[in-house]
């Protein structure tokens, strides 16, 4: 077997996991979405001349967004893992920002990437802080987590106001699809915040 033959195998097992991934980006349950979208992260950075090579692909895979539940969240972690990847996707979430089934992913496919590179979704940040009016509860369970992660300290009091709120969501985390009252995650939000912040604002 010769060498270019071995690494044709593995270009096409690498191409198979790919495929598997995003397919599971379309799955119903939010766990398995998550998870898709979190090892389709490290498949980019470990693969980043074949994500690259098939870039057109996958983004036209994500192009229509009420099919595809986990376009937003699979984007996110390409772009947290593929550096240079960043302000090309960041302009592409744009148009999940509005889209109900895309939107609450958007949310946290921004917050992972400024996580990485915090200068880069600045201009994001007066979005996450308007979904605080009369959103969800999912959607504003995941701005508040969001805005705590990302230390938005202008968002202290606004925060301060869900503090009580006994609704429940499901929200991503960094690790986990978890569930909690809005309440228990304005706390933690606020817990994020640069010391003084969650007290005095």
């Amino acid at each position: 077997m010769t060498t270019q033959t071995i690494t044709d195998k593995g270009t096409d097992h690498s191409r198979k996991r790919l495929r598997e991934l995003i397919a599971g980006l379309y799955d119903p349950e939010m766990q398995t979405r998550f998870s898709s979208a979190c090892a389709l992260g490290t498949f980019a950075r470990d693969n980043p001349a074949l994500v690259k090579q098939v870039w057109n692909r996958i983004f036209y895979a994500f192009d229509d967004t009420m099919s595809c539940w986990g376009a937003s969240e699979g984007l996110g972690e390409i772009a947290r893992n593929l550096p240079d990847m960043r302000g090309k996707i960041l302009a592409l979430l744009r148009k999940f920002q509005n889209d109900e089934a895309s939107c609450q992913g958007f949310i946290w496919a921004v917050c992972r990437i400024g996580q990485a590179d915090r200068e880069l979704v600045k201009a994001f940040i007066p979005d996450l802080i308007s979904r605080l009016d009369g959103y969800s509860a999912c959607m504003l369970g995941q701005s508040i987590w969001a805005l705590g992660e990302l230390r938005v300290s202008g968002a202290a009091t606004r925060i301060r106001h869900f503090l009580n709120d006994p609704r429940e969501t499901w929200i991503y985390e960094n690790d986990e699809v978890l569930k909690k009252t809005l309440g228990q995650i304005s706390a933690e939000a606020l817990q994020k915040l640069p010391p003084g912040q969650s007290a005095s604002q």
